[in-house]
């Protein structure tokens, strides 16, 4: 090998660990709270290294984007830009616009890739997995100080809802943490379960219908995939132990735990609550929409309460539904625009694990399960923020790029 060979392969080298580092950073940090300074700082830099890329190769990353995940990303900002357009408050809508769709959705989609451009595809799907893995440890202890302080307040865990904060990143991990199962030595099997057993305090802390139902949609997809069927055997005899010493131990407090999981209709909310009202406003105006950024629904919400006696809460608390959300937003282009972008992604992932194996098969599972979790099932029943799909389709763009190269 030549000097100046040896100096290249080093420079990639350092450029791999350079560009996966900003990626895992990127998705490590994506759902925590109070460092928006460090986001900003990994951001910046993601920005500045993938302008780098596109001065040295432009037409080369251009191949990346001729896709239909790509047009159906742009016909979604198409139509959220619409939505700023047709606007009650245009001056509003277009700064939410701004800030959540095209800074933080569509320009960091297209940076992910970018970075990623010259990485295979496992060492791609390495980069998901395993930072969406790595970012367990400090949720866990976010977590367990936020559990002391509330003690020391005298607040009982379980008991409120100050912990639902973590259902995103929670349906994010337990997915990618599943994956671990497939390492069968025992070091890494006993690790498994003290970090299983942490998770589930975890989602049970949320208190959150929409998160336990998400995981267990995820996890029983995950089954039907990996044809496996000891570790959800398992998981039954634990929770029945679990839940059986519990209900020996305090038997009220278990049936509140359960009353607060099990809601499934809370508040009425497809009747006059939540979803119910936001499907009266959208009758209204199904076909044009009122305007971007949830600041819109709530103005409208609280001048038309005196009009509809029925609706359960007299201050509006979002349409708790992100179909709903995109459709009183820009009416029936928002309804068409956002399926037709959640459903470009997931017939990319099932294509996606058709087509591979090992690592790469898995992260588009891994994909596949987060969009059924967290987009389809807990946006059911959350106003699901629409930026969850960042890390998502950025890296479902860079492992396709590299399955058409192969």
């Amino acid at each position: 090998m030549t000097l100046s060979n040896s100096l290249k392969q080093k420079e990639l080298c350092w450029q791999s660990i350079w560009n996966r580092g900003l990626v895992s950073l990127f998705i490590i940090m994506f759902f925590f709270d109070n460092i928006t300074r460090y986001k900003h700082i990994v951001g910046g830099l993601m920005l500045i290294t993938a302008l780098y890329y596109v001065v040295k190769k432009k037409s080369a990353l251009l191949q990346i984007f001729k896709n239909n995940l790509t047009y159906s990303l742009f016909a979604f900002v198409l139509v959220c830009f619409y939505a700023v357009l047709i606007s009650l408050d245009p001056s509003y809508s277009f700064k939410k616009f701004a800030n959540t769709i095209l800074e933080k959705l569509l320009l960091t989609i297209l940076i992910i890739p970018i970075l990623l451009h010259n990485e295979s595809k496992e060492d791609i799907a390495k980069t998901l997995i395993y930072s969406l893995i790595a970012g367990i440890l400090p949720l866990a202890i976010v977590d367990g100080w936020q559990y002391y302080r509330e003690y020391q307040q005298g607040i009982m865990p379980f008991s409120g809802f100050t912990h639902k904060y973590k259902s995103d990143i929670l349906i994010f991990m337990t997915p990618a943490f599943l994956l671990l199962w497939n390492n069968k030595s025992a070091k890494m099997r006993i690790l498994f379960f003290v970090i299983a057993g942490v998770m589930g305090l975890m989602i049970i802390g949320t208190l959150q219908r929409g998160t336990w139902l998400s995981i267990l949609a995820a996890a029983l997809i995950w089954s039907i995939c990996k044809r496996e069927w000891k570790l959800p055997l398992l998981a039954v005899v634990a929770l029945a132990a679990v839940l059986t010493l519990g209900y020996l131990k305090d038997q009220n407090s278990l049936h509140m735990l359960f009353h607060k999981m099990q809601q499934t209709s809370s508040s009425g909310r497809y009747g006059g609550g939540t979803q119910g009202a936001a499907v009266d406003l959208i009758m209204e105006n199904p076909i044009k929409g009122y305007g971007f950024g949830e600041d819109i629904y709530h103005r409208v919400y609280n001048s038309r309460i005196q009009d509809y006696p029925q609706w359960v809460f007299k201050h509006s608390i979002g349409p708790h539904n992100l179909t709903l959300d995109m459709w009183y937003s820009a009416g029936l282009l928002g309804l068409i625009g956002l399926w037709y972008l959640l459903i470009s992604v997931i017939a990319e992932a099932v294509k996606g694990y058709r087509a591979n194996e090992g690592i790469a098969k898995d992260a588009w599972l891994l994909i596949g399960l987060i969009m059924v979790g967290n987009l389809f099932v807990r946006g059911a029943f959350e106003t699901v923020s629409i930026e969850n799909l960042t890390m998502l389709i950025g890296i479902a763009l860079a492992l396709k790029s590299k399955s058409l190269q192969n």
